[in-house]
């Protein structure tokens, strides 16, 4: 089994990595561990190995981090943590020389290829009888959004998160100080014809230093992997460009050739409309999200989709001082959700010598909510998330459990942020004792309250074989329809135009995919099973 894992990992390939797609998953993995209970499992490893790639560097305290995990377990964590750049060429050469980490983080593009390809170990029973699910401390939500075809291949870092919209507050009370029934009586835009009301009132407004307004900015106009719209979900809306499970058929169907996509009403519409009438970045299919923040920050854009939580605070910050606190996030309109996407996996290799004890000691040792470690005051999930006392984080009043982070060794004037996982991205019940700012919270809560999560994006050998260029098809078509005002008369006629190519030089590649995911009938069983719940 191993071996043949190791050709299939091998063959995969970085490039073959970056084709990952759509919804669901094929059939993957081995499990080995149906039997195991995990409570009766009382000896520890002596040493566990982890690969990662966003966590804290060694530079400020990633080995104290370790060293703590020692003092607390009686376990010798390893940690490898390579270039960014190269991680997951690493991850995968790491397969093919029979020497992978025990552990190892992979976000959701690469975590359904390798689960495909069998390297992960089927973490189901070891989750289903481990004393942190009995205790109800964990929110499963997130760790269900990982599975696979009903099967558990890595388990949640943090919650997924996912951008929302951010406006200028200020802009906003202008548009109330002419019109206060702007939004219906309520603060900020409740529906889609609201939401254009709002950023045709910001393309209005004067220009600053000779520059022109930009009522949105935003980071593309589809993104290379999913969720393929998470940047313009106002727009999107129903549309899925994706190929999806769909209920009422119950079988999969491919989401770009559809009516709500292509339709006189539809998301290219709704997206060429308002290019066209200039309330969108020109330059939206080459902007970086760093490119979005700048302009943001220059005063010239007054919508901008973004990551919830800490953004929030960091997009702020690119704000002038007397303006900071002025990017604040707003409620999804009546006509969409945002996305939470599928969470950073922290996946176990098959080549893991003790899977139950590691499971117990590492992952849920790791999101414990303090129950695996009293005692500890830097152990467990505060050691996993803020690292160890008096080097990363002190106590202010510690019967009042108030503690406060210090400053990094890398950046003297920053904060330390986290360790392994991201504070305000807590998956667990777990009391923090140190408080994040209150636009922090508050852009999570308003984001949280409105958001669905997406589902572990579809691998298989056809899709790996089609989607890269399929994709880039797509992101070719949308561009055109949307941009292009020489060549179309309409947006009638460019809705057809784009259509028509699609059906030209991708339904038969798109025809295949469908095919395929609907000829395994487990898959169906499966998606049908998970869309019930």
């Amino acid at each position: 089994m191993k071996k043949n894992v190791l050709k299939r990992v091998s063959a995969l390939g970085l490039s073959l990595l970056m084709t990952a797609g759509a919804v669901g998953c094929s059939k993957s993995g081995s499990s080995k561990n149906e039997a195991v209970d995990i409570n009766a499992v009382d000896d520890k490893p002596a040493e566990i190995t982890a690969m990662v790639d966003t966590t804290m560097t060694f530079e400020n305290g990633l080995q104290d981090v370790a060293d703590k995990y020692k003092e607390y377990t009686g376990i010798n964590l390893k940690i490898e943590k390579p270039d960014h750049a190269k991680y997951y060429e690493k991850v995968t050469l790491s397969f093919a020389s029979e020497n992978p980490s025990d552990i190892i983080e992979v976000g959701s593009t690469y975590y359904p290829q390798l689960a495909n390809y069998g390297a992960f170990e089927d973490l189901t029973a070891l989750w289903d009888n481990s004393e942190l699910k009995q205790k109800g401390v964990l929110d499963e939500n997130y760790v269900n959004a990982l599975k696979i075809n009903g099967k558990l291949y890595g388990f949640p870092m943090a919650a997924g998160n996912g951008t929302c919209t951010y406006v200028r507050q200020s802009w906003i009370d202008d548009i109330l100080k002419n019109d206060p029934n702007a939004f219906g009586g309520a603060s900020t835009p409740q529906n889609y014809e609201q939401y254009i009301k709002m950023l045709e009132a910001f393309k209005n407004r004067p220009a600053v230093d000779g520059k022109a307004m930009i009522p949105l900015t935003a980071a593309g106009l589809i993104q290379s992997e999913t969720p393929y719209d998470i940047y313009l979900r106002e727009f999107y809306q129903d549309a899925k460009p994706d190929f999806y499970y769909d209920v009422a058929s119950g079988k999969y169907v491919d989401g770009f050739d559809s009516e709500a996509m292509f339709g006189a009403n539809g998301a290219l519409a709704r997206l060429r409309n308002a290019y066209q009438e200039g309330l969108i970045d020109a330059e939206v299919v080459t902007n970086k999200t760093s490119t979005c923040r700048d302009k943001f920050g220059q005063g010239i854009v007054g919508c901008f989709n973004y990551w919830a939580g800490m953004w929030c605070k960091k997009l702020n910050k690119s704000l002038p001082e007397d303006q900071r606190g002025d990017a604040v996030a707003i409620p999804a309109i009546a006509e969409c959700k945002y996305t939470e996407r599928v969470p950073t996996a922290l996946a176990m290799s098959i080549f893991c010598d003790q899977k139950a004890a590691t499971f117990k000691w590492f992952l849920c040792y790791s999101h414990d909510a303090g129950t695996m470690s009293e005692g500890q005051e830097d152990g467990g999930q505060m050691l996993f998330t803020h690292g160890v006392k008096d080097i990363h984080w002190e106590w202010v009043d510690k019967a009042a459990n108030v503690a406060h982070p210090l400053k990094q060794k890398e950046n003297p004037d920053t904060d330390v942020e986290k360790t392994f996982f991201a504070p305000e991205l807590s998956i667990t019940n777990w009391v923090d004792p140190i408080a994040q700012e209150e636009q922090v919270v508050d852009s999570q809560a308003i984001y949280r309250a409105s958001c669905e999560f997406a589902e572990v994006p579809i691998v298989t050998d056809i899709i790996s074989q089609n989607l890269s260029d399929l994709n880039d098809l797509k992101s070719q078509i949308i561009a055109d329809v949307v941009k292009n005002n020489k060549d179309y008369k309409s947006t009638e006629e460019a809705l057809e135009a784009g259509r028509k190519q699609y059906q030209e030089a991708g339904k038969y590649y798109a025809d295949q995919i469908v095919e395929d995911l609907n000829s395994d009938p487990e898959r169906l069983a499966a998606a049908k099973a998970s869309h019930a719940q």
